[in-house]
Protein backbone atom coordinates (compact mmCIF):
# COMPACT_ATOMS: atom_id res chain seq x y z
CA UNK A 1 0.00 0.00 0.00
CA UNK A 2 1.30 3.51 -1.01
CA UNK A 3 1.07 6.57 1.21
CA UNK A 4 0.09 10.26 0.19
CA UNK A 5 1.50 12.65 1.22
CA UNK A 6 0.18 16.28 0.96
CA UNK A 7 1.51 19.44 2.46
CA UNK A 8 -0.41 22.42 3.53
CA UNK A 9 0.82 25.76 3.35
CA UNK A 10 1.72 27.18 6.17
CA UNK A 11 -0.19 30.66 7.57
CA UNK A 12 2.21 31.98 10.44
CA UNK A 13 1.97 35.21 12.12
CA UNK A 14 2.62 37.54 8.83
CA UNK A 15 -0.83 36.55 7.07
CA UNK A 16 -2.30 37.09 10.36
CA UNK A 17 -0.92 40.20 10.41
CA UNK A 18 -2.08 40.99 6.51
CA UNK A 19 -5.96 40.30 8.15
CA UNK A 20 -5.80 42.39 10.68
CA UNK A 21 -4.49 45.31 9.11
CA UNK A 22 -7.17 44.89 6.39
CA UNK A 23 -9.68 44.79 8.95
CA UNK A 24 -8.81 47.62 10.33
CA UNK A 25 -8.72 49.23 7.33
CA UNK A 26 -11.99 48.36 6.22
CA UNK A 27 -13.11 49.33 10.29
CA UNK A 28 -11.47 53.12 9.64
CA UNK A 29 -13.21 53.25 6.50
CA UNK A 30 -16.42 52.45 7.32
CA UNK A 31 -16.72 54.49 10.95
CA UNK A 32 -15.46 57.52 8.74
CA UNK A 33 -18.68 59.67 8.43
CA UNK A 34 -19.30 61.11 4.77
CA UNK A 35 -17.70 64.75 4.09
CA UNK A 36 -20.36 67.54 4.57
CA UNK A 37 -21.72 68.43 1.30
CA UNK A 38 -20.61 71.68 -0.36
CA UNK A 39 -22.45 74.63 -1.08
CA UNK A 40 -21.60 78.28 -2.53
CA UNK A 41 -23.35 81.35 -2.32
CA UNK A 42 -22.08 84.39 -4.97
CA UNK A 43 -23.65 87.94 -4.30
CA UNK A 44 -22.76 90.40 -6.91
CA UNK A 45 -24.42 93.91 -5.81
CA UNK A 46 -23.38 95.84 -9.11
CA UNK A 47 -26.39 93.42 -10.82
CA UNK A 48 -28.07 92.46 -7.31
CA UNK A 49 -27.57 88.54 -8.88
CA UNK A 50 -27.15 86.13 -6.37
CA UNK A 51 -26.40 82.40 -6.97
CA UNK A 52 -26.61 79.22 -5.14
CA UNK A 53 -25.34 76.02 -6.21
CA UNK A 54 -26.48 72.92 -5.38
CA UNK A 55 -23.74 70.50 -5.60
CA UNK A 56 -24.84 66.96 -7.51
CA UNK A 57 -27.83 67.76 -8.95
CA UNK A 58 -27.28 67.21 -12.51
CA UNK A 59 -23.59 69.50 -12.31
CA UNK A 60 -25.87 72.31 -12.98
CA UNK A 61 -26.75 75.84 -11.43
CA UNK A 62 -27.87 78.69 -13.79
CA UNK A 63 -25.10 81.79 -12.66
CA UNK A 64 -24.99 85.24 -14.45
CA UNK A 65 -28.60 85.69 -14.00
CA UNK A 66 -29.83 88.65 -16.05
CA UNK A 67 -32.71 90.65 -16.51
CA UNK A 68 -33.09 93.10 -20.10
CA UNK A 69 -35.12 95.66 -17.63
CA UNK A 70 -35.02 95.89 -13.93
CA UNK A 71 -38.06 98.19 -13.58
CA UNK A 72 -41.43 96.65 -14.56
CA UNK A 73 -45.25 96.86 -14.63
CA UNK A 74 -47.76 94.13 -14.76
CA UNK A 75 -48.03 93.11 -17.95
CA UNK A 76 -44.27 94.16 -19.09
CA UNK A 77 -42.62 91.55 -20.85
CA UNK A 78 -38.72 90.85 -20.37
CA UNK A 79 -35.85 88.75 -20.76
CA UNK A 80 -34.20 86.47 -18.62
CA UNK A 81 -30.50 85.17 -18.95
CA UNK A 82 -27.90 83.25 -17.53
CA UNK A 83 -25.14 80.98 -18.30
CA UNK A 84 -23.35 77.49 -16.93
CA UNK A 85 -22.05 74.57 -18.19
CA UNK A 86 -22.54 73.69 -21.35
CA UNK A 87 -25.53 70.89 -21.57
CA UNK A 88 -28.37 71.24 -23.85
CA UNK A 89 -30.63 68.21 -22.19
CA UNK A 90 -30.79 70.34 -19.36
CA UNK A 91 -33.85 72.51 -18.92
CA UNK A 92 -34.24 75.96 -16.84
CA UNK A 93 -37.36 77.46 -14.77
CA UNK A 94 -38.30 80.82 -14.42
CA UNK A 95 -40.54 82.25 -11.58
CA UNK A 96 -40.53 85.26 -9.38
CA UNK A 97 -40.36 85.13 -5.46
CA UNK A 98 -41.13 88.31 -3.52
CA UNK A 99 -38.27 90.20 -1.54
CA UNK A 100 -40.49 90.57 1.85
CA UNK A 101 -44.19 89.46 2.09
CA UNK A 102 -46.25 87.94 -0.59
CA UNK A 103 -46.60 84.82 -2.82
CA UNK A 104 -44.24 83.35 -4.90
CA UNK A 105 -45.11 82.68 -9.03
CA UNK A 106 -45.35 79.52 -10.11
CA UNK A 107 -43.47 78.78 -13.25
CA UNK A 108 -43.23 81.44 -15.63
CA UNK A 109 -41.10 80.40 -18.73
CA UNK A 110 -39.20 76.73 -19.16
CA UNK A 111 -36.14 76.79 -22.22
CA UNK A 112 -33.24 74.43 -22.91
CA UNK A 113 -29.37 75.43 -22.38
CA UNK A 114 -27.50 76.24 -25.61
CA UNK A 115 -24.82 73.73 -26.52
CA UNK A 116 -22.31 76.80 -25.56
CA UNK A 117 -24.11 77.08 -21.66
CA UNK A 118 -26.44 79.70 -22.46
CA UNK A 119 -29.95 80.19 -22.09
CA UNK A 120 -32.57 83.38 -22.64
CA UNK A 121 -36.23 83.23 -22.47
CA UNK A 122 -38.93 86.13 -22.38
CA UNK A 123 -41.44 86.06 -19.60
CA UNK A 124 -44.56 88.13 -18.61
CA UNK A 125 -44.79 90.04 -15.43
CA UNK A 126 -48.12 88.60 -13.85
CA UNK A 127 -50.25 90.51 -11.42
CA UNK A 128 -47.80 90.95 -8.51
CA UNK A 129 -47.96 93.19 -5.61
CA UNK A 130 -45.57 96.23 -6.04
CA UNK A 131 -41.88 95.95 -4.33
CA UNK A 132 -38.67 94.08 -5.07
CA UNK A 133 -38.76 90.55 -6.50
CA UNK A 134 -36.30 88.14 -7.33
CA UNK A 135 -36.56 86.50 -10.61
CA UNK A 136 -35.35 82.79 -10.36
CA UNK A 137 -33.57 80.58 -12.50
CA UNK A 138 -33.39 77.09 -12.07
CA UNK A 139 -32.78 73.30 -13.63
CA UNK A 140 -35.70 71.52 -13.90
CA UNK A 141 -36.06 69.26 -10.68
CA UNK A 142 -32.95 70.87 -8.71
CA UNK A 143 -32.89 73.45 -5.55
CA UNK A 144 -29.77 75.24 -6.63
CA UNK A 145 -30.85 78.31 -8.03
CA UNK A 146 -29.47 82.12 -9.39
CA UNK A 147 -31.24 85.30 -9.45
CA UNK A 148 -31.60 88.70 -10.47
CA UNK A 149 -33.70 91.61 -8.60
CA UNK A 150 -36.23 93.85 -10.23
CA UNK A 151 -39.11 96.31 -8.92
CA UNK A 152 -42.39 96.13 -9.81
CA UNK A 153 -43.92 99.30 -9.73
Amino acid sequence: MSEVTTTQPRRGRSALLAIGLVAGFVTVLTACPPPPTPTTTTTTTTSSTTTTIAPGCVGYTPTGIGVSDNLVSVGDSITVSGFGQTSPTIGIEIKMIPVGAGTATGVLATTLVAPNGSWATAITIPSLTPGSWKVTANAVGCTGTGSATVQVL
